[in-house]
């Protein structure tokens, strides 16, 4: 059967998505997630690697290696690879294909339609050049998207979004930042304005800020960061500076261990350090925001929400920042990493499914249309990416959105969104009792948590509790006695809920006493196979901070571990330590 991808490559990572008979999945590029690098190597033999393979030899052969070129596209001064000069443009072509050569070769034909996307701020000039890299890569019509489209077309299938309201959508990626102004139309989304970038501002800024803090903490220790021998361990520490980074946005504290010659020791890293290196160029994204707004001819009060997206938008500093200077409702994507390519294939697929044959240059219902496309390591150097585990029995089908980029979707729209668990509400109270084992009783927050080998046997039988629970069959759901609903304690939440869209688990859930928010007191989401005690401990996992409304979607069923039976919730405090016994936990969707 045809289908449809769309591709974004952004300036760190790369991501692709299928459409295919009105259900949308993420391409697994990478052997462990969905995602690769954004990295390309020339090898010896003239042939190009890309993805994690051509990041696992890049310390090797650092000459033959290019990252971050996205922020080069439009410059014409060229990257030299191993002796050879290429335009950024080129590199990105040469990304692109190899995305669209993995997902013909996983499944078994070249995609019937091919949507890459760019950042709206492109100039004219800059998408030609992204125009042309697409024809020069052989790979058929390639249609050229805005990111924030994609990202507003994404949000519009997870939400209601009524014609006529105004998004302003604040893309914060790896490499740069997009502002851009979005009115919904009763047949997509259409830009307001002028689009605002900052190409040179991502967070591989904010991982170099730390890096120069870690090694003005060393000063006087070492001072070999110039030194060619010593690039493998700087890269290491770079490495370990980005983790910390990341575990500052669930933590007040990181610990970065600076493994270097002729050094060993380690440097404590503090969240109010980081946010105040941070803070200025965060404040500059939100006065581009408001130029954009502007722009348009707008005021920020017309805007009806601001729409988080990109892995940067996350620091919690980011969303804390937008919300006190716009006074605007701010929207966190349910996955900021992946939006841009499942609006993208959402909007190749709806094309498909009308049967439009692909424009051969960009359509013209939105100004400056583009590309912005997709990588992924070759099939010869590193290992076929392997299929989620029970990835085929957990994804009966996406449902088509319920708002799109495009009305050749509408057909489709008016099928249902997902498969809703049988018996889910009897399921729900047959795991009651072991809700409350896993997580200490009846909403105490100040009771200790199971020690030892007690908390070992405590966890065995709410997982084989929850086990028999999720096995009930409908049958046997239909004929159970009703179970009264219980009161929710204050400070306190609960799974109500879970249902499948497509590959995407849709949770619905309420607390009591509180609305989660960021930052502020929220919920973390996690599986059974996380002890409730580590739910909050950075290096753990994997679990969730989620500060948003019900219901909560951010996990996928390739997110799911092949152990896991159920998912489980608990009350954060804002340092995102758990409050044992807050929540409770819901057998997962078969």
């Amino acid at each position: 059967m045809s289908y449809a991808l769309g591709v974004d490559i952004g300036t760190s990572y790369t991501a692709a998505a299928v459409w295919e008979a009105g259900r949308v999945d993420m391409l697994q590029l990478g052997t462990r997630s969905a995602s690769i690098p954004s990295v390309v190597l020339l090898r010896d033999d003239g042939t190009m690697m890309t993805g994690e393979a051509a990041e696992r030899r890049a310390p090797a052969e650092p000459a033959r290696a290019a990252r971050e070129f996205k922020r080069r596209i439009g410059d014409p001064t060229p990257l030299i690879l191993g002796g050879t000069p290429f335009g950024a443009e080129t590199l990105w072509g040469c990304l692109l294909r190899a995305a669209v050569e993995e997902a013909a070769r996983q499944r078994g034909e070249p995609p019937a339609a091919i949507v890459v996307t760019h950042p709206a701020s492109f100039s004219r000039y800059k998408l030609d050049l992204l125009d042309h890299a697409a024809r020069a890569a052989d790979l058929g019509t390639v249609r050229l998207l805005p990111e924030p489209i994609a990202a507003a077309i994404h949000y519009a299938s997870q939400e209601r979004v009524e014609p006529g309201a105004v998004l302003a959508v604040y893309d914060f990626g790896g490499g740069t930042f997009d502002a851009s102004v979005l009115r919904k139309t009763p047949d997509g989304f259409e830009l307001l304005g002028q689009p605002e970038g900052l190409e040179r501002l991502g967070g591989i800024d904010f991982d170099e800020a730390v890096f120069r803090h870690v090694l003005s903490s060393l000063e006087g220790d070492w001072d070999g960061a110039s030194d060619p021998a010593a690039r493998p361990a700087v890269q290491r520490l770079r490495d370990e500076c980005r983790e910390a980074k990341e575990a500052l946005s669930y933590d007040t504290e990181a610990i970065v261990t600076a493994a270097l010659p002729g050094l060993h020791t380690t440097v404590r890293v503090t969240r109010e350090e980081f946010e105040r290196a941070i803070a200025p160029r965060i404040r500059e994204t939100v006065a581009a925001l408001e130029r954009s707004v502007r722009s348009a001819g707008l005021t920020m009060d017309a805007v009806d929400r601001v729409l988080l997206v990109g892995g940067t938008s996350r620091i919690p500093l980011v969303a804390a920042t937008v919300r006190e200077m716009t006074g605007r409702p701010v929207a966190v994507d349910t996955h900021p990493k992946h939006a841009v390519a499942l609006g993208a294939a959402i909007e190749a697929g709806q094309s498909l499914a009308a049967g439009a044959a692909p424009a051969a240059a960009p359509p013209p219902l939105l100004p400056d249309r583009a590309a912005g496309g997709g990588e992924h390591p070759t099939a010869s150097e590193s290992p076929a990416p392997a299929a989620p585990p029970a990835a085929a029995a957990l994804a009966p089908g996406d449902a088509p959105p319920r708002d799109g980029g495009a009305a050749a979707g509408a057909a489709a729209r008016g099928r249902p969104r997902g498969l809703v668990f049988a018996g889910a509400a009897a399921a729900a109270a047959a795991v009651a009792g072991a809700a409350f084992l896993l997580f200490g009783g009846g909403g105490d927050d100040s009771a200790p948590p199971a020690a030892g080998a007690d908390r070992t046997r405590a966890a065995a039988t709410a997982t084989a509790t929850l086990a028999a629970a999720a096995a009930t069959t409908p049958t046997a759901a239909a004929t159970a006695a009703p179970t009264p609903t219980p009161t929710l304690a204050a400070g306190t939440a609960r799974i109500t809920g879970i249902t499948l869209s497509g590959s995407r688990y849709s949770v619905s859930f309420e607390t009591a006493g509180f609305q989660p928010a960021l930052p502020g007191q929220h919920v973390h989401f996690f599986f059974d196979t996380v002890p409730p005690q580590q739910a909050g401990v950075p290096g753990t996992g994997p679990w969730f901070v989620y500060g948003g409304g019900s219901p909560f979607t951010g996990y996928t069923t390739a997110d799911r571990p092949a152990a896991a039976t159920a998912m489980c919730i608990l009350v954060a405090n804002p340092d995102h330590s758990v409050k044992q016994g807050t929540g409770n936990c819901v057998p997962l969707p078969r």
